[in-house]
């Protein structure tokens, strides 16, 4: 496990019990949010949220459709209070990449406030491609930093972070990765605090 993951993993092992309450719960609830009405669903598809912390964002997607909905996150604390949540859900304790999932196997992909803390983000949205169907979807959420603040962070807070944080993007960055990867369609939007992308393999 890299030192950037390991980070990550302690930190959200540690406020996973008080996550839904805490800021950082209440500022991801908006990039659900946004993600739960963006996404299109139909029932029987294979949902993968990536990073999915305490369910919220899966939890949400079915109530929508009637889905095959499989949630990872590094955090065992998360993973646990998730299947508190949501006992329906199959929920693992698992690294962002590789994914365990054999090509072709996916319909949707989800990463919400989390693909900032990917250290090879190229190699996550390669996996991404493998595994999914053919016009099989990534949706993606992640902070919204105007030009001066992403550089600051970058430049001066993200180095420094104890919380496994590696970039943040700005929206040509983000579509970027897709393209490379050979996505057919790659959309993305700033609203509010966040940035969002859908990529249609």
């Amino acid at each position: 496990m890299n030192k950037k993951m390991e980070q990550a993993k302690i930190a959200y092992n540690k406020i996973a019990a008080e996550y839904d309450r805490s800021r950082e719960g209440r500022y991801t609830r908006f990039h659900i949010k946004e993600l739960s009405e963006l996404i299109d669903l139909r029932e029987g598809q294979a949902v993968l949220d990536v990073a999915c912390g305490t369910g919220t964002l899966l939890g949400e997607l079915s109530k929508k459709a009637n889905i095959q909905a499989n949630g990872i996150d590094i955090s065992e604390n998360m993973i646990h209070m998730a299947k508190l949540r949501y006992p329906a859900i199959n929920f693992e304790a698992k690294p962002c990449a590789p994914l365990e999932w054999s090509g072709e196997s996916l319909d949707i992909i989800t990463v919400c406030c989390a693909f900032h803390h990917f250290e090879d983000p190229q190699g996550f949205v390669n996996e991404c491609k493998r595994v999914l169907r053919k016009r099989g979807a990534v949706y993606i959420a992640d902070p919204n930093f105007d030009a001066v603040c992403r550089f600051f962070a970058n430049k001066f807070v993200v180095p420094f972070s104890k919380s496994g944080d590696v970039r943040i993007y700005d929206k040509k960055e983000l579509e970027t990765f897709f393209y490379n990867s050979g996505f057919k369609t790659v959309q993305a939007y700033r609203k509010g605090k966040g940035l969002f992308l859908k990529a249609e393999k």
